[in-house]
This record gives structure tokens, sequence and C-alpha cells, in this order.
């Protein structure tokens, strides 16, 4: 076994990190030495320096601030550290928040708060850790990120610096630990001469990453396995760097983590009147910011959305399972968060009520990388939860998808949680849609990659979420059914008023959903297409036999190598079955050409051809209509009258069989 630092054993290292471990280990253990002998103090500011005589100036330095932009906030509800400067394991943490019972409370180590108990809970508390904020101010954790101005920021970060003996992590060493702490990363803060250790970093994750974790279904176990079990290995650093015990396993196996967070209501209306005393100081020091409201509006659809809902039963089996599938997976996810709690998500009052109840939690989670995982990884597997087929990767993706979705209030209002999971409810409720019985016969699902297509609104041109469960015209699969909005696309900036959500792809054809649109557009293959789509083109099973029904394509273009799947193609009725060639746009190269099939032992030929085949036959008065189809005899090597000839031929042998 090997020793890194305090009670931090690991096994023998391997070859690969000796190098790593030949530049770091002579800085460890100087540090510990100098530790030992009494040489050095972790975190040791100079002899002068008082933690409270700072804090002291740190509050008049920031109640100073907000006076000067004509607002008295309460000083009381600036929080000073709690711990002792010399302990051995320092927690970093955001902000104070106002789920406490008092918010007068003057330490941070206030167990009545959700976050803080939990760390008690591990083992770590003001005995034998430095618990302190990177804001000391008790706000709306999302306020503090929307809002706070950099100069504000100077003011509470001059104090977190001072705490940290004047030293800023900017020179770090990474060591990337093995063995049973493989994939754990231990960070090396370096003094100003990048000679001497003052500190030892673990990155973890925040306690309330962990809140809404309350189930017992396979998800949560998942969960709890994969993520408890990482932030029990990086504590489990922490706390043998520290020489401190605190309960192992925590996140993954204690039964402590599933402990309900929902304080009774009268405790619930007493936070959020605190909540909304500091909203109002708010509002008077940044005026003109009303979006940054804390009331949420009403999840969901618009009045008129909601009445497009439809019960009816979904013609293809492949999306009724896969709307159903999706439904499940976010009724296991609801199970996760609230196990006590029985959800319907096809009903608005429900839905709302999931959304309040995480909401109420306090949503210090607010960037889009503490979003668990769980909750990441279903949105960003729903292909009609993307733009351009790219998935969301951001807190401002997020936002944009939840007012494509016509969500009502201001996403910058929730939390990362309450944020994800509108999105998810009001997606589930934009995928129950079916299109309206008078057309629903008139429209067919293709196959991939024409079931998602990507969309632009038709007033602002702005990319809009993608169309996972594309409708095509029955008459001609050519044409996509295009959507609309009575209430614009939804974006910042968007005129609102009627849009239609149309093909990003300028080539694509598309088609409203009404009956005399959809009933009068042309088919190719049975009216109103070319006269010779009918005879040279094979239809039915009958004719199409085993001819495959899918063909994959390259780009025309030189150096490109682009490709892409026909899954509607037309054969010819050659002798050897042909395939007549169809223009598309190069997603790789952006050019429009006619594209080959990438198998070159399939026969082609273009649309131009097959019409100056027809047109010859016509400009000699012969009328194909009127004869047999006979494919040995359009696209024979002779003469064109010879061809004629032998029409007639077969149409009086036809009609001798007939009276005969």
């Amino acid at each position: 076994m090997f020793r890194l630092f305090g009670n931090l054993w690991l096994d023998d290292p391997p070859e690969s990190v000796l190098t790593a471990l030949d530049g770091i280990l002579p800085l460890v253990h100087n540090f510990e030495q100098n530790i030992t002998q009494g040489k050095y103090t972790l975190d040791a500011p100079t002899p002068t320096w008082s933690m409270d005589a700072a804090f002291e100036h740190y509050r008049e330095k920031e109640d100073a601030w907000w006076k000067s932009h004509n607002v008295e906030r309460p000083r009381e509800y600036l929080v000073h550290p709690s711990g002792r400067l010399d302990a051995p394991v320092a927690c970093h943490l955001f902000n104070p928040t106002f789920t406490v019972d008092d918010p007068c409370h003057g330490e941070i180590g206030d167990t009545s708060n959700p976050c803080i108990a939990q760390l008690h809970d591990v083992g770590f508390s003001a005995d034998n850790c430095l618990m302190f904020d990177h804001s000391a101010r008790r706000e709306d954790s999302r306020h503090c990120r929307v809002l706070y101005p950099p100069d504000l920021w100077d003011i509470h970060e001059e104090f977190v610096m001072a705490l940290r003996s004047h030293m800023t992590a900017n020179n770090l060493r990474i060591l990337p630990l093995w063995g049973h702490y493989k994939g754990i990363t231990l960070y090396l803060e370096l003094g100003e001469d990048k000679k001497s250790v003052r500190r030892f970093i673990v990155f973890a994750n925040h306690p309330q990453f962990f809140m809404f974790m309350k189930g017992m279904n396979v998800r949560a176990q998942a969960f709890r396995t994969e993520q408890g079990g990482r932030q029990d290995l990086l504590l489990g650093v922490a706390s043998r760097l520290g020489n401190i015990a605190i309960n192992a396993n925590f996140y993954k196996l204690s039964p402590l983590l599933l402990r309900p967070f929902r304080p009774a209501k009268a405790i619930r209306e007493q936070r959020d009147a605190w909540k909304g005393q500091a909203y109002a100081e708010l509002k008077a020091a940044f005026p003109g910011t009303a979006f940054i409201s804390s009331v949420k509006g009403t999840l969901g659809l618009s009045r008129k959305d909601h009445k497009e809902l439809q019960d009816t039963r979904l013609p293809e089996e492949a999306r009724l399972q896969n709307v159903a599938q999706f439904w499940g997976e976010l009724h296991d996810l609801a199970v996760m968060f609230m196990p006590d709690a029985s959800f319907n998500f096809a009903d608005r009052v429900e839905c709302q009520q999931l959304i309040t109840i995480i909401e109420a939690s306090e949503g210090e989670l607010y960037h889009w990388e503490e979003l668990p995982g769980s909750l990441a990884g279903l949105i960003q597997t729903q292909d009609g939860l993307r733009i351009d087929q790219h998935p969301i990767i951001s807190r401002k993706g997020a936002e944009t998808a939840y007012r494509l979705l016509h969500c009502k209030g201001s996403p910058e209002s929730f939390s990362i949680v309450g944020l994800a999971l509108s999105i998810l409810i009001a997606y589930a409720w934009n995928i129950r849609r079916t299109p309206r019985g008078t057309v629903i016969d008139l429209m067919v699902l293709r196959a991939p990659p024409k079931c998602i297509v990507p969309r632009a609104c038709s007033a602002c041109q702005g990319r809009v979420l993608d169309d996972s469960f594309a409708y095509y015209a029955k008459n001609n699969l050519d044409y996509y059914v295009v959507k609309s909005s009575q209430t614009g696309c939804g974006l910042i900036g968007c005129t609102g008023g009627r849009v239609l959500l149309h093909p990003l792809k300028g080539c694509q054809n598309y088609v409203r959903a009404l009956k005399e649109k959809l009933e009068n557009i042309p088919n190719p293959h049975l009216r109103g297409g070319a006269q010779w789509e009918k005879y040279f083109l094979r239809h039915g099973q009958d004719e199409l036999g085993e001819i495959p029904r899918t063909v994959e394509l390259k780009c025309p273009h030189k150096g490109c190598k682009g490709t892409l799947e026909d899954d509607a193609p037309r054969w010819t009725i050659h002798p050897v079955p042909t395939v007549v060639l169809r223009q598309f746009t190069c997603p790789d190269c952006r050019r429009k050409g006619d594209w080959k099939p990438a198998n070159t032992a399939i026969k082609y030929i273009t649309s131009e051809s097959l019409s100056r085949t027809w047109s010859r036959f016509k400009k000699k008065g012969c009328d194909l209509t009127q004869y047999p189809r006979r494919a040995d005899v359009y696209f024979a090597q002779g003469h064109i009258t010879i061809r004629i000839a032998q029409l007639k031929e077969a149409k009086r042998l036809t009609d001798e069989n007939i009276a005969n």
C-alpha cells in the first residue's frame, strides 16, 4: 500500500503515474513535515488578520453598496463562516438561502437548512471543518447568479480570498488518483513560488445535487450507485487528507439521504415572505428586471393548444410505443424525486404541483452542469428536444426549449431541476397530440431519417425544436405536413401571431394540415404527376416484389463523402430494375444535385431521360396511354417507328384475345 498524505492510503502506484509522482511527492512530503513540526498551519492567515474583524469590514462594504443603490438590506442576513481557521478541511459553498428556521441565524452551520444537515449526516461539521460561502448574503441563489454585478461580487470575493490567506487557486498541479480512487482527481494548490503546497482541493457536488433523489426505484438506485458512489469517494479523499472520520458510503447507501425535505405549510409561507422581502429589495436595486420574477407561471400549453389534445389512438404503432415509453420514464423520474406521491401527468394541476414541490425545496442548483444526469440524459435523448438535431447542452439551451414549448412564465426564475422537469412535462403533453380526425387518414409517418425534420419559424426565421414525429402527405411522400402556431414560435423577438414551423431545408416540399390541401396535392404515382410515371414506374407489391425499399445514395459532388438514405425510391419497369435519380441537398457540402446509388451494381436513370422517351413517342403521334405497358418496347434500342409498330401489334393481339 502507498500513503500519499495524512490517512489517505492508495494501492501501489502503477508505472503510468510514477513520472507525475516524482514531481509532486517532494512537495507533499515537505508540506506534511512542516505541518507536523508546527511550522505551517493550513490556511493560516497573517498574524494580524482576524476573521471576525474582516467579516465585519465585509458587512460594512456590502451594506454600503446596497445603500448606494438606494436600498436598505438587513445586515443580519449576512452569514458568518462556521468552524476554525485551522480546521483540517474547508467546505466552500455558494450562498446561504431562506430554507432555514431563522434567517437571522448568524452562522452557516445551521442544521435547519437541508444542505447543512446533509453535510452533518456525512460527518462534516463546524467541529472538524471550516464552512464558508462565496457570497454571505442570504438570497435566492438564482438572483445572485443572474443579478449581482461584478463590483458587488468583488466585495464578496475579497473576503473569500482573504479567508483563503489571500491565495487564489491559479497555481494548480493535477494528480489523477488510481486503484480504489480511480476516476478521482486531486488538485494541489501551490504557493506563489510554485515550490510549496498550500492546500489540497477536491471538487465535489453541492449537497443539493442529491436533495431530490428520494425514491428506491431502479433509476434512483442507479443514480446513487453512480453519482453517490463518486461523491463518497471525493469526500473520503478529503476526510482522509484531513485525518477526520466521516460516514462511509453515505451517498450510496445511507437511508438518511431519503429523508423528506418538504416542511409544513406554515413554514413554507414564512420562508416565502422572507424571499418576497428580498425580492422587493432586488426590484428596487435593479429596476427594469421584471424577468426575475420569483413567481412561476402556470406550466403547460396555451388554452388553444390544450383544446387540441386528443385521446384518439395514433395510427403508427412505433410512435405509440415511443410516446408510452417516454411517459413511463417521466413517471419513474417523478417517483425518484417524490416516492410517496402519485402523479398523473395527464392532469395539468398535478404537473404544476410537482414543479411547485421541487421549487419549494429552494433552487440552489442553477447551472446546466448541476443538473442530475438522469434528467439531463432523458432530455438529451429526445429527438423532439433538439434543434437541428443538436441536443441541449446548456442552461441557455434549456431556457430556449422552455419558450419553444410555449410554457408560461419566465424560465430564468426556475432552478435547473425545476426547469428541466417543466420541459419534460410540456414535451410529454406535446407528443400526445394527434392530427385532427379529418386529416389523419391523409397523413403518414416515414421511416428514419425522414421521421425527424429540423424546422424554422416563418416569421422570425429562428430555428425551433425539431419535429421528431414528422407526418407526410399520404398522396405524395415528398411533402412534409407543416405545423403551425397561433402565438408565434416562442423565441424572444418573434413577432408572434400565426406562424408556420416550416422545414429548415429549403428543398423540402411541405403542405399545411388542411383536408383540401392534402387531398389536392399532386400524387406522382396516381394522378397529377408526369404522365410517364404511371407507365414507366413500378407500382404496388406485385410489381416491386423483392426490390429494396430503401437505397443508400452518395453525394454527386467531387471530394464530398456525404451519404443519404432514400426511403421512397422510384423503380422503373426496365427488365433490370432501375432507380430514378432524385435531387437532394447534401448535409455536408450543402450543394444540390442528382444523388446516385452508393452500390454501383444498382442501375439508375434520370427523370429527364424518361421524359424524353415519352416525348419521342408523343411527337410521332403515339399516345402510350392507349397501348399495353411494354418495357421491352419502351426502352428498346430500335428506331422509334419500329417500336411504335411493335406497340400497335401488341395492342392488336391484346384486342383479339379480348374479343375471343
